[in-house]
Protein backbone atom coordinates (compact mmCIF):
# COMPACT_ATOMS: atom_id res chain seq x y z
CA UNK A 1 0.00 0.00 0.00
CA UNK A 2 1.36 3.45 -1.21
CA UNK A 3 -1.11 5.44 0.70
CA UNK A 4 0.23 6.76 4.15
CA UNK A 5 -1.71 6.80 7.57
CA UNK A 6 -2.71 10.18 9.44
CA UNK A 7 -3.15 7.87 12.52
CA UNK A 8 -2.15 4.30 12.96
CA UNK A 9 -3.27 1.66 16.08
CA UNK A 10 -1.05 -0.07 17.76
CA UNK A 11 -1.01 -4.82 16.45
CA UNK A 12 -4.56 -5.94 17.67
CA UNK A 13 -4.27 -8.72 20.70
CA UNK A 14 -4.77 -12.19 19.58
CA UNK A 15 -7.77 -12.36 22.16
CA UNK A 16 -9.89 -9.90 20.15
CA UNK A 17 -9.49 -11.70 17.11
CA UNK A 18 -10.59 -14.65 18.34
CA UNK A 19 -13.66 -13.02 19.59
CA UNK A 20 -14.32 -11.75 16.32
CA UNK A 21 -13.87 -15.15 14.78
CA UNK A 22 -16.68 -15.84 17.43
CA UNK A 23 -18.87 -12.81 16.74
CA UNK A 24 -19.11 -13.69 12.64
CA UNK A 25 -20.31 -16.31 10.17
CA UNK A 26 -17.45 -17.85 8.64
CA UNK A 27 -13.27 -17.58 9.32
CA UNK A 28 -12.00 -14.53 9.05
CA UNK A 29 -9.81 -14.18 5.54
CA UNK A 30 -5.66 -14.77 6.30
CA UNK A 31 -4.57 -11.60 4.79
CA UNK A 32 -6.97 -9.78 6.84
CA UNK A 33 -5.89 -11.64 10.02
CA UNK A 34 -2.51 -10.70 9.05
CA UNK A 35 -2.98 -7.28 8.25
CA UNK A 36 -4.44 -6.99 12.08
CA UNK A 37 -1.99 -8.35 14.05
CA UNK A 38 0.25 -5.78 12.08
CA UNK A 39 -1.56 -3.13 12.50
CA UNK A 40 -5.04 -2.43 13.65
CA UNK A 41 -6.66 -0.41 11.44
CA UNK A 42 -6.15 3.75 11.06
CA UNK A 43 -6.71 6.80 9.14
CA UNK A 44 -5.80 7.06 6.07
CA UNK A 45 -4.38 9.92 3.64
CA UNK A 46 -6.48 10.83 0.59
CA UNK A 47 -6.64 7.82 -1.81
CA UNK A 48 -8.27 6.69 -5.23
CA UNK A 49 -10.75 4.52 -2.98
CA UNK A 50 -11.45 7.68 -0.58
CA UNK A 51 -10.86 5.08 2.34
CA UNK A 52 -10.98 7.45 5.22
CA UNK A 53 -11.09 4.65 8.10
CA UNK A 54 -9.76 0.95 8.34
CA UNK A 55 -11.41 -0.56 11.78
CA UNK A 56 -9.73 -2.05 14.33
CA UNK A 57 -10.41 -4.92 17.15
CA UNK A 58 -8.64 -3.35 20.08
CA UNK A 59 -8.39 0.02 21.70
CA UNK A 60 -9.08 2.31 19.05
CA UNK A 61 -11.43 4.84 19.31
CA UNK A 62 -15.66 4.50 18.91
CA UNK A 63 -15.38 6.01 15.13
CA UNK A 64 -12.91 3.30 14.18
CA UNK A 65 -13.79 0.25 16.15
CA UNK A 66 -15.24 -2.93 14.55
CA UNK A 67 -17.41 -3.70 17.10
CA UNK A 68 -19.55 -0.66 17.27
CA UNK A 69 -19.81 -0.62 13.27
CA UNK A 70 -21.19 -4.78 13.64
CA UNK A 71 -23.72 -2.77 15.99
CA UNK A 72 -25.01 -0.15 13.89
CA UNK A 73 -24.63 -2.09 10.40
CA UNK A 74 -26.34 -4.95 11.92
CA UNK A 75 -29.09 -6.19 9.73
CA UNK A 76 -28.33 -3.27 7.36
CA UNK A 77 -25.54 -4.63 5.17
CA UNK A 78 -26.08 -8.34 3.89
CA UNK A 79 -24.61 -10.89 6.60
CA UNK A 80 -21.95 -12.62 4.10
CA UNK A 81 -20.34 -9.14 4.67
CA UNK A 82 -17.87 -7.51 7.29
CA UNK A 83 -17.56 -4.07 7.52
CA UNK A 84 -14.01 -3.30 7.22
CA UNK A 85 -13.27 0.22 6.20
CA UNK A 86 -15.23 3.19 5.53
CA UNK A 87 -14.93 6.32 3.32
CA UNK A 88 -16.01 9.83 4.89
CA UNK A 89 -20.10 9.98 3.08
CA UNK A 90 -20.99 6.63 5.69
CA UNK A 91 -20.29 3.71 3.38
CA UNK A 92 -18.48 1.15 3.85
CA UNK A 93 -16.06 -1.62 2.70
CA UNK A 94 -16.40 -4.95 3.71
CA UNK A 95 -15.42 -8.67 3.07
CA UNK A 96 -17.49 -11.59 1.85
CA UNK A 97 -17.12 -14.71 4.42
CA UNK A 98 -19.00 -16.37 2.44
CA UNK A 99 -17.33 -19.49 0.20
CA UNK A 100 -18.03 -18.99 -2.96
CA UNK A 101 -15.59 -15.44 -2.97
CA UNK A 102 -14.20 -15.84 0.71
CA UNK A 103 -11.60 -12.61 1.31
CA UNK A 104 -13.34 -10.85 -1.65
CA UNK A 105 -13.24 -6.62 -1.07
CA UNK A 106 -16.84 -5.23 -1.65
CA UNK A 107 -17.98 -1.49 -1.66
CA UNK A 108 -21.26 -0.96 0.48
CA UNK A 109 -23.45 2.19 -0.83
CA UNK A 110 -25.72 3.59 2.05
CA UNK A 111 -27.36 5.80 -0.50
CA UNK A 112 -28.97 2.54 -1.84
CA UNK A 113 -29.75 0.56 1.29
CA UNK A 114 -33.54 0.39 1.43
CA UNK A 115 -36.30 2.37 3.34
CA UNK A 116 -36.11 1.89 7.48
CA UNK A 117 -39.23 -0.26 7.01
CA UNK A 118 -37.96 -2.98 4.33
CA UNK A 119 -36.68 -5.69 6.69
CA UNK A 120 -33.91 -7.26 4.61
CA UNK A 121 -30.60 -5.71 3.06
CA UNK A 122 -30.55 -5.81 -0.59
CA UNK A 123 -27.10 -6.83 -2.72
CA UNK A 124 -27.91 -3.86 -5.57
CA UNK A 125 -25.94 -1.43 -3.96
CA UNK A 126 -22.90 -3.77 -3.54
CA UNK A 127 -19.70 -3.15 -6.02
CA UNK A 128 -16.98 -5.88 -6.02
CA UNK A 129 -13.65 -4.01 -5.23
CA UNK A 130 -10.89 -6.62 -5.45
CA UNK A 131 -10.43 -10.89 -4.96
CA UNK A 132 -8.81 -10.26 -1.49
CA UNK A 133 -7.86 -7.68 1.34
CA UNK A 134 -4.04 -7.48 0.51
CA UNK A 135 -5.07 -6.51 -3.43
CA UNK A 136 -7.44 -4.30 -1.92
CA UNK A 137 -4.61 -2.35 0.11
CA UNK A 138 -2.09 -2.73 -2.67
CA UNK A 139 -4.58 -1.04 -5.05
CA UNK A 140 -4.88 2.31 -2.72
CA UNK A 141 -3.06 5.66 -4.80
CA UNK A 142 -2.45 9.10 -3.22
CA UNK A 143 -5.28 10.78 -4.69
CA UNK A 144 -3.74 13.72 -6.32
CA UNK A 145 -6.19 16.61 -8.06
CA UNK A 146 -5.00 17.38 -12.04
CA UNK A 147 -3.39 20.34 -12.51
Amino acid sequence: MIVEYRRTALPAPESKLAELDAQVPGVLPEDYRAYLLQQDGGRLTSNNEAVREIFGVGEVPDYASIWAKLEVYEGRVPAWLLPVASDAFGNLFCLSLRDTDHGSVWFWDHEGEPEEDDDAPVEDNLTFKAKSWQEFLDGLQPFQLED
